[in-house]
């Protein structure tokens, strides 16, 4: 009897590492038709000839418009600044979306660092659009009723900062993901003791109920790959499709070498810290963000020469077996 329980249980380890095994092959896959939704804009005072549209937000307006707000870097007269810049789409497959012009710029006098804003990203919760962004080294939150005029919340101390980094510097690049009602807001944070040789970057976790009173730092990827550390965790996405949790963040934008590796685990807050481990796979691309419209996945990112944003489907390879 011993001996039969033995090997039935020794059976049943091994399905059961089968099983975890096939489920981990289960890939995200990019579609190749990609459509352009924005290019280069015309910011007026602000051009300057080395500009790009970098890290962006996607989401759909209460009038069904799609907008889009990206970061645009190295402008101004010493290619030194950034702007928040937005269009808007009639669909989410619409090509070449309207320019609708500057956005939003920093504003010291509210305690963000001058010339330096970025990397956006939008909740809805209870009919108002939640507007997310990095003030310089900080996370700052604007609102909305429309999903189109959008109002800084400011807060006691005459300040828009939610939080800063803890263990490393420089919070941004944040998204939401919403899991069992409670919001999960995933950031870059990293340091530099010497440029480029001592750098850290890592992904890191706060959880809210509420989506503007935020809990502790939680450190949740940082893995040693071959970029430059400081920025080996960029633009983090994290999505939970049938009981796995992927993460997606960037590792390289420049063009001809973009790449972004994702992850994939039980554990929303545990995507290997010092360890490859649960890393699936890299695919070309820069600062994606993944939208779900109608029980439908699509990628936009960044174009190959950082001129644009672009906008792809998205599918998982094996889905039937996650």
């Amino acid at each position: 009897m011993l001996f039969f329980f033995n090997c039935t249980h020794n059976k049943q380890q091994e399905q059961e590492k089968n099983h975890l095994n096939h489920t981990q092959k289960a890939e995200p896959e990019l579609a190749e038709n990609w459509w352009q939704i924005a290019g280069v804009p015309d910011i007026g005072e602000y051009n300057h000839d080395k500009m790009e549209p970098v890290d962006f937000a996607i989401w759909q307006a209460a009038d069904g418009t799609w907008q889009l707000v990206s970061c645009i870097r190295y402008c101004g007269k010493e290619a030194d600044f950034r702007v928040l810049h937005r269009w808007e789409g009639k669909t989410l497959t619409s090509t070449n979306w309207e320019p609708k012009g500057i956005f939003m710029v920093a504003d010291s006098t509210l305690g963000e660092e001058h010339g330096w804003i970025q990397a956006p990203y939008v909740v809805k919760k209870d009919g108002k659009f939640k507007f997310y962004y990095g003030g310089g080294g900080q996370i700052c939150m604007a609102e909305s009723t429309d999903g189109k005029i959008f109002e800084r919340i400011i807060n006691a101390d005459g300040k828009t900062s939610l939080f800063r980094s803890e263990e490393y510097d420089r919070a941004r690049d944040i998204m939401i993901m919403n899991y069992k009602d409670t919001y999960f807001g995933y950031y870059t944070g990293s340091v530099s003791y010497s440029w480029p040789d001592s750098t850290k970057g890592a992904v890191f976790c706060r959880k809210s109920a509420d989506l503007k009173n935020w809990g502790e730092e939680i450190k949740v990827s940082e893995t040693e790959e071959d970029v430059v550390a400081f920025l080996s965790s960029e633009c983090p996405q994290v999505i939970h499709k049938n009981g796995k949790f992927f993460l997606f963040k960037t590792q390289e934008y420049k063009p001809g070498f973009q790449r972004t590796t994702i992850f994939c685990s039980d554990d929303p807050l545990d995507f290997g810290v010092n360890t490859d481990e649960l890393k699936l796979k890299t695919i070309p691309v820069a600062a994606p963000e993944i939208i779900n419209h109608e029980n439908k996945y699509y990628v936009a990112a960044l174009m190959p020469d950082l001129k644009g944003i672009r906008i792809t489907e998205l599918s998982w390879k094996e889905d039937q077996q996650l």
